[in-house]
């Protein structure tokens, strides 16, 4: 859901004491996607937070592709993910040279993994949106329903 027409009611994931960090740190190679999906499955099968599993996988498989395809082959791609008891944030970070496009409220992207991104996270983002030429991240969270 892109964030201008989510629910005024959503919860931002908050960090708490027992919130957990992981990272990821892969070559930009055609085998980038398939390490972060592997990465994402591996810390999510067995915890509480199992049933948000496919879609941070399909997710950090889009954003990890979209940074792959952008970022020169010489770069690495950086992968965060915060998981606490209600949900995860997860945030892509890549050395592409230009921004990631953020559609107005109502307008289809270009990128269908911005499209998934958009339907099927509780919220999304990209930073920095001015300050390049620093890392360009897109982070998304997921909620579990309560």
């Amino acid at each position: 859901m892109h964030p201008s027409t989510a629910p005024v009611t959503r919860t931002r994931l908050r960090v708490s004491a027992g919130a957990r960090p992981y990272v990821l740190t892969a070559p930009s190679t055609p085998t980038a996607p398939k390490a972060a999906r592997d990465f994402v499955h591996a810390v999510l099968r067995r915890t509480p937070l199992s049933p948000l599993l496919d879609t941070a996988v399909l997710l950090t498989s889009e954003a990890v592709t979209r940074a792959h395809l952008h970022t020169p082959h010489t770069a690495d791609i950086l992968l965060r993910m915060l998981t606490a008891g209600h949900g995860l944030r997860i945030s892509v970070h890549d050395r592409a040279p230009a921004r990631i496009p953020r559609p107005a409220p109502g307008e289809q992207p270009d990128d269908y993994g911005l499209l998934l991104t958009g339907h099927l996270a509780d919220d999304w983002g990209t930073t920095p949106p001015e300050d390049l030429p620093r890392p360009t991240s897109l982070w998304f969270e997921l909620h579990l329903r309560q």
